[in-house]
This record gives structure tokens, sequence and C-alpha cells, in this order.
């Protein structure tokens, strides 16, 4: 009679003992669930942080430039960094690389800076493109585009090497190439369209590229 309420007691004891480690084990997985942060999630929370300041940043630098205001625009620019100019010269794109913007002296020179006003609200999306045929946008708008990384500068910089013998130094290539990566392309599409690259140094914004080549089909 001994052994069996021994036997018995055992067993009760292993049972309880599971069943502790099993609740155990379900509020850890649950603890893990509530942190665990999916990659789609982080981007999505990332995107809506530079929303903020972006915002603000694309709508004080379209003001500037509206304005003519030398001191303010280049307030835009990195001291460092400078600012790229994409133009179109002729049948091929060009691109040139200066420390500011001087609205009496625009880059290139044959191209003065026209107004940029406009009453559009900044709307997140894919850049809008321009048919050179129907010298149509296939939308209109101002635009940021926080998804679509671009490649812009690399195929300038191999087109001048391959056809118009043009070499440029490592160093000056890899500048290029810090001020399109990770950078958003705003579109504003305005008789004379306004775009630009933004990207993020440290804690602060600043314009890296002018795109004043894109929507040129002059040639």
């Amino acid at each position: 009679m001994q052994n069996k309420f021994f036997l018995f007691l055992l067993t009760f004891m292993w049972i309880c003992a599971s069943c502790n480690n099993t609740k155990k084990q379900e509020s850890s997985e649950s603890d893990m669930d509530s942190t665990v942060v999916t990659n789609e999630d982080l981007s999505n929370t990332n995107i809506s942080s530079d929303r903020r300041f972006v915002s603000d940043m694309v709508t004080a630098f379209i003001k500037a430039y509206n304005e003519r205001d030398n001191e303010k625009i280049n307030s835009y620019i990195h001291p460092e960094a400078g600012i790229i100019f994409i133009h179109r010269p002729g049948a091929m794109d060009w691109f040139e690389k200066v420390s500011k913007i001087d609205f009496d002296s625009p880059v290139p020179s044959y191209y003065p800076y026209a107004s940029a006003a406009n009453d559009y609200e900044i709307t997140y999306e894919v850049a809008p493109k321009y048919d050179c045929g129907s010298e149509k946008w296939n939308k209109m708008g101002l635009f940021v585009d926080l998804t679509t990384a671009t490649n812009l500068l690399k195929p300038i910089a191999a087109n001048l090497n391959e056809f118009e013998d043009v070499q440029l130094d490592p160093n000056y290539l890899k500048q290029i190439e810090t001020a399109e990566k990770d950078s958003y392309r705003v579109v504003l599409t305005t008789p004379t369209p306004l775009i630009f690259h933004v990207k993020q140094f440290g804690d602060n914004w600043y314009v890296t590229i002018l795109d004043r080549g894109y929507a040129d089909c002059g040639a």
C-alpha cells in the first residue's frame, strides 16, 4: 500500500513539473513573438521616419530655389560632398560636381534656372516618367520616391569614358557614387521640371544631385 502511495506521489509531482515547463515555454515564445520586427516592418518604420524629415527639407529647398536665395539653398548642400549637376549638352548626358549653387551662374551656363512655382502636395510614390514622343509626364505633381534605387551616374561615367575618352579619377568616381547611393529622387513636374536627390548625412539631409538632363528631349 505504501509503495502505491509513493508511486502515486511521484507520478503527481512529475505531471506538475511538466505543466510548469510547458507554461514557461509558452510564456517565453509569447514574449519573443511580441518583440519580433520583420524586415518589412523595419523598412516601413525607417521610411515613415524619413518622410517627416524629407518633407520639410524638400519644401524648404523648393522655396529657396524659387526665391533664388543663394545663401538659403546652399545650406542644403553638404559642405564636403557638394552637389552633382546632370545635364545634356548634346546627345549624351554629362555631370559635374560643384560646391554650391549660384543663381547668377547656372550649370550649365546656357540653361538659366526657371521658376518651379507650384501648388502640389508631396506624394510619396514611384517617380513619374517623361515621354519625349508625347512630351508628357505619365503623372503630374510633386513626388518623392522612397523605394526606387537609381543608377544614373555610373552609366554616364562609362559613356563619357567610352565615347568621349573622358578619364575620371577613381577618387572622383567614388565621390560621385556616394552622392547617389541611398538617395531619394524628387520630381516636380512644372513646365521646366525640378528634379533632385536628397540624402542623409549623419542627422541632417542634403541635396546631392540636381538632374537638369532628364526630360530634355532637344538632342
